[in-house]
C-alpha cells in the first residue's frame, strides 16, 4: 500500500474526525475499520492513522515500539492528576516505573492476593439475599475497589469504598473531557472543571498519603502490594508512590469491575454458557469453601472471562504518537502523528474470529487460541506496555464469578442493559444492570466443610474472623 492509496476517513474541514469520534467512539472506530486496515484520520490539527490489522498493530506496540510514545495530549490531560507515572511517562521514566512495579505482579505474589480477593467478595455477598434485586454494576465496582485497596495498602475501606469510587469516576470523566477537547484548555486555568479536578485530586492524594504513612509506620502486613513495590525501589518518594498508586487503583478496580459486569451480561444472554459455569463450579467446589488449589480447575470459567474481554474489552482504544517518521505497509507517518488501535474492532473482525458476535468461550481452548493472531486479541494491550495485572485481573474475575455462581443464579430485570456503550476510557453497560438473585440448589449449605489448614481462603459470611494474613 502506498501513502497515496491509504484511504482517508471523511470529516469536518476544521475539526477533522474529532466531532464524530467524540459523538460516538464505538461507531467512529467501526466506520474506520470498515474503511481499511490503515486509514488516515485527523483530530483537529493532529493527523494520524487508524491501524486495524494484527501485523500492523504489532509494529506499533511491539516490533517498532521505540518509534512510538504515549501521545502528548494524554499527558497534558492527566499530568495534574497522575503526575509522572507508568501510564503517562515515556522512555527512561516509564522504564523505571515498570521495573519498580513489575515484581509485585509476579505469579508467586499474585497467588497470595487470592486470599484477599475471596475475603472481599465474601464481605460483599453478605448483603445479597435470595429473591432480592441487586445493582450488579455498583456491587462489582465496590468489591473490586475493596480488593485493590486491601491489596495495595492493606487498607479496609469500609463505607468509604463508594465515596472513593465516586472520586475516581468523576476524575476520569473530567480527564476525558479534557482529551475530548484535545487538552486545548490549560490545566492551570481556573475553570470550573479545573477547580474541581484540583479539589478532588487533593482529596485523593491526602487519603493515599495517609495510607502510605501508615505503611511506613509498619502497620501494613507483608502481603501488601506496596511492600513489594518498595522492596526493589526503597528510595521511591511518597509523591511518586502516590502517582503510581492512583493508576494502579484506578485501573485495578474499574476495568475488572466492568469485565465482571459484561461477563455476567454475556452469560445471562447465553444460558448454555451460564449452565456450564454452574456445572464447573459444582464439580470443583460443590458446597465447600474455595481454596487456592481449586483455581486451576476453573478452566471454562476463565475462558468465559477471556471471551467477554474479546467482545467487551475494558479499554476500547489505545493511542500512540510517533517519535520519528515511520513507515507501516507503505504508509508514511510523519513525526508526532497520532496512531489509534482498537481492541474492540480487532476482537470483532471475522477474519480472525469466525462468526465474531457469537459468544464462544471455546475459542480460547489452547488448540483453538493458537490460530488467533497474537495482536488480534489485545484486551490487555501488547508489547512492552502490556498490562502488568493480567493474571491478577483474570484470577480476581474467576474467583468472584465462581463465588457468586456457587450460591446464586442471576437473572436480568426488565429494562436492564443489553450491551455496551463507551464512556470516557472504558466500556459501560448501555443501561442499568439490575439483576434478580435466585437461590441455587445447595446454596444454603455453602461452606459447611472446612478447607485444609494453610490453604483456606477466608470465609466471613458465616461469622468467622478474617485470615491472620489480613492483620
Amino acid at each position: 500500500m502506498s501513502s497515496e492509496s491509504a484511504p482517508t476517513l471523511p470529516g469536518d474541514w476544521l475539526w477533522g474526525n474529532l466531532k464524530d469520534f467524540n459523538r460516538d467512539n464505538l461507531s467512529f472506530i467501526e466506520s474506520a475499520a470498515r474503511a481499511g486496515d490503515l486509514v488516515r484520520i485527523r483530530f483537529g490539527p493532529m493527523g494520524g492513522i487508524f491501524v486495524n490489522h494484527p501485523d500492523y498493530v504489532c509494529q506499533v506496540l511491539a516490533a517498532r515500539s521505540k518509534s512510538f510514545r504515549k501521545p502528548a495530549v494524554v499527558k497534558r490531560a492527566l499530568n495534574d492528576i497522575l503526575g509522572e507515572n507508568i501510564f503517562t511517562s515515556n522512555g527512561a521514566s516509564w522504564k523505571r516505573s515498570r521495573q519498580a512495579l513489575q515484581p509485585a505482579f509476579h505469579r508467586r505474589h499474585v497467588d497470595r492476593y487470592a486470599q484477599i480477593m475471596l475475603d472481599c467478595a465474601e464481605r460483599e455477598l453478605c448483603g445479597w439475599q435470595a429473591d432480592s434485586i441487586v445493582d450488579l454494576e455498583a456491587a462489582m465496582i465496590r468489591v473490586t475497589m475493596n480488593i485493590i485497596a486491601k491489596t495495595m495498602f492493606d487498607a479496609d475501606l469500609g463505607d468509604y469504598a463508594d465515596e472513593l469510587t465516586a472520586v475516581f469516576t468523576r476524575l476520569f470523566h473530567l480527564a476525558y473531557k479534557r482529551m475530548a477537547l484535545y487538552a486545548l484548555v490549560p490545566n492551570w486555568l481556573p475553570t470550573r472543571d479545573n477547580r474541581e479536578v484540583k479539589r478532588l485530586t487533593a482529596e485523593l492524594r491526602h487519603l493515599l498519603r495517609r495510607y502510605i504513612a501508615e505503611w511506613r509506620a509498619g502497620r501494613a502486613n507483608d502481603a501488601s502490594l506496596l511492600n513489594l513495590v518498595l522492596a526493589p525501589a526503597p528510595k521511591m518518594s511518597d509523591e511518586q508512590l502516590i502517582n503510581e498508586a492512583i493508576t494502579i487503583i484506578g485501573a485495578g478496580y474499574e476495568t475488572t469491575a466492568y469485565t465482571l459486569v459484561f461477563t455476567w451480561l454475556a452469560m445471562m444472554q447465553n444460558p448454555a454458557v451460564m449452565d456450564r459455569v454452574y456445572a464447573e463450579v459444582d464439580e470443583t467446589i460443590g458446597s465447600r469453601a474455595m481454596t487456592l488449589e481449586d483455581l486451576p480447575a476453573f478452566d471454562y470459567t476463565e475462558r468465559v472471562v477471556k471471551e467477554a474481554l474479546r467482545l467487551y474489552p475494558s479499554a476500547w482504544g489505545l493511542s500512540r504518537s510517533t517519535l520519528e517518521p515511520v513507515e507501516i505497509a507503505g504508509v508514511t507517518l510523519m513525526r508526532n502523528s497520532m496512531v489509534l488501535v482498537s481492541p474492540w474492532t480487532l476482537g470483532r473482525d471475522p477474519r480472525f474470529f469466525p462468526d465474531p458476535l457469537r459468544f464462544d468461550p471455546d475459542r480460547h481452548l489452547k488448540e483453538n487460541a493458537a490460530s488467533i493472531p497474537h495482536y488480534a486479541y489485545i484486551p490487555f494491550g501488547g508489547g512492552g506496555r502490556t498490562c502488568l495485572g493480567i493474571r491478577f485481573a483474570l484470577m480476581e474475575a474467576v474467583i468472584i464469578i465462581a463465588l457468586i455462581a456457587q450460591r446464586l443464579r442471576l437473572e436480568p430485570e426488565p429494562g436492564s442493559a443489553s450491551g455496551p456503550k463507551s464512556v470516557a476510557f472504558t466500556l459501560r453497560p448501555n443501561g442499568p444492570m439490575r439483576v434478580k438473585l435466585s437461590p441455587r440448589n445447595g446454596a444454603a449449605n455453602a461452606y459447611t466443610k472446612p478447607a485444609s489448614a494453610g490453604s483456606r481462603l477466608c470465609n466471613t459470611h458465616n461469622g468467622m474472623s478474617p485470615c491472620p494474613h489480613f492483620g
